[in-house]
Order: structure tokens, then C-alpha cells, then sequence
């Protein structure tokens, strides 16, 4: 916002140099102040993006190295195992917890670039929001989701998940998908899709569930989308699952992930 003001004051600033001071004519006093507006603009702009990557870049990372090293743990548990599965997922988390609340520490360092950039604010209220969910700090989830930006599927899911836990109406839930659905084409839409027909599912709304797959089924072609269409088709609606779609349903936390049981190893001597 601030780049803006700066970039129309330096383009009307050059505007009347041109015009009173060195006497040029209007059309080029204009082309002048238009020229010094958008090179002011783009300048701003590039600066202020060069620190906010390099900040996202940073939370990218820190992420990243979290989501190595748990890969890494996990597999030497799949290899040799010491303890019970739930007490190395419950270590898990608590790592990842970890790395998530050193990204949200990190987004703080942003806040000093709201002023200079319009949607920066909404921008970090979505990622600390996506980043809080994943936490399972929900109530922080609903502080900030009037502030965030519906971009991407997930964040779609999670704002509807959240209307469904909060005992919000079918009607603003089904307003919030019909809203966004449209935007994501192909298997973006799968989860989307998957999610309604479950919460339909969940109010015994059985024959518009069948609409919404259905619907699903034709914009999407996903196969889980249409094993899932044949279950509520053919009136199996105990059998409807979309546990077929791993983290990015587990992520939203309506249902848990059940835990595999652990192989024990037979010892000779």
C-alpha cells in the first residue's frame, strides 16, 4: 500500500517538474510521470519481494530438513523396531509440532512488510492458519480463518471442516463449496468433493450426496471419486471411505488414521 502512495507521489512529482519546470508539452510531462510511476512501482516491488522470499524460503526449509529427519526416523523404526507404533507416532508429532511453531515464529518476520504490500497480511494469516491446523491448535485456526485467502484446495477443505466441527448450516457450508469448486479443475477438485459428500453423508443427506459425487465423478474422473460413486450408487453408504486419499484427508482431522499393527519378529536360537 505504502509502495503505491510512494510510486503516485514521485510519478506526480515528475509530472509537474516536467511540466512547469523544464516547460515540456502535457503529452510528454504525462508519458514522464506515468514512466517514473511504474518504475518507482516495480523497484518497490522487486525490493520488498527479494524480503519476503527470502523469508518463505526460510520457512520452506526449516520444513523441509523437519520433514527429512522424521522421514529418516520413521524408516529406521520400519527397519528395526524399538517401542510400540503409537509411542514413534506420538514422537512424530511432537517434531513436528516443533518445526511447525519455528515456521510460525518465522512468519512474524513478515509483518513489518504489511504496509507495502497489499495482500501480504492475508498471505501469512493463511499460511499461520494452514500451519495451526496441521499443530491441531484449532482454536487458533478459527481466530485467524476469517482473515485468509481460499486459494487451494486445502484450504478450502480446512475452512469447511471447520464449519462442519462447529456445527455451522449445510446451507453456509454448501455456499463455501459451490464458491470455490468451480476454480479447481480435474482431480483439484477430488478432495473437495470427497469432503462434501462425507458431511452430506454425516447429516443423512443421502440423495444429494449421491448428486455431489456424482457431479464429482463427471469434473473429476478420479478412481476414488468413482469406487466411492458406485458404493452410494448401489446404497453401500457404510462402505463410502475416503481414506484412500492418505494425508490430505487425515490432514483435516475428521477422522484418524487407524495405526498399522505392528509385525512382531520371531526369534530363533
Amino acid at each position: 500500500m505504502i509502495s503505491l502512495i510512494i510510486a503516485i507521489i514521485i510519478g506526480m512529482s515528475f509530472y509537474t517538474v516536467c511540466f512547469r519546470a523544464m516547460e515540456l508539452n502535457a503529452f510528454w510531462s504525462v508519458t514522464f510521470g506515468i514512466l517514473a510511476f511504474f518504475v518507482t512501482q516495480l523497484s518497490l516491488g522487486f525490493f520488498f519481494r527479494k524480503k519476503v522470499n527470502a523469508v518463505t524460503n526460510e520457512i520452506q526449509r526449516v520444513l523441509m530438513e523437519a520433514q527429512e529427519k522424521l522421514n529418516r526416523k520413521l524408516s529406521n523404526f520400519q527397519q528395526r523396531p524399538v517401542g510400540s507404533v503409537q509411542q514413534m507416532q506420538k514422537m512424530l508429532e511432537k517434531e513436528q509440532k516443533e518445526s511447525l511453531k519455528q515456521a510460525v515464529r518465522l512468519t512474524d518476520q513478515l509483518e513489518p512488510y504489511y504496509l507495502w504490500s497489499l495482500f501480504l497480511k492475508k498471505q501469512v494469516a493463511t499460511m499461520r492458519m494452514q500451519f495451526y491446523y496441521q499443530m491441531g491448535d484449532l482454536e487458533k485456526v478459527d481466530e485467524l480463518m476469517p482473515e485468509v485467502m481460499l486459494m487451494d484446495p486445502m484450504a478450502v477443505g480446512m475452512k469447511m471442516a471447520r464449519q462442519y466441527k462447529n456445527g455451522d448450516s449445510l446451507e453456509n457450508i454448501e455456499k463455501t463449496f459451490r464458491s470455490k469448486i468451480k476454480k479447481f479443475k480435474g482431480d483439484n477438485g477430488t478432495l473437495l468433493y470427497s469432503l462434501f459428500t462425507w458431511i452430506l453423508l454425516k447429516k443423512d443427506k443421502k440423495e444429494k450426496a449421491l448428486e455431489v459425487i456424482s457431479e464429482g465423478k463427471d469434473n473429476t474422473e478420479n478412481e476414488i471419486i468413482i469406487k466411492n460413486w458406485e458404493m452410494l450408487a448401489n446404497n453401500k453408504f457404510k462402505s463410502f471411505s475416503n481414506a484412500p486419499l492418505g494425508d490430505q484427508w487425515y490432514s483435516l482431522r475428521l477422522e484418524t488414521m487407524k495405526a498399522p499393527k505392528q509385525k512382531t519378529q520371531r526369534r530363533f536360537r
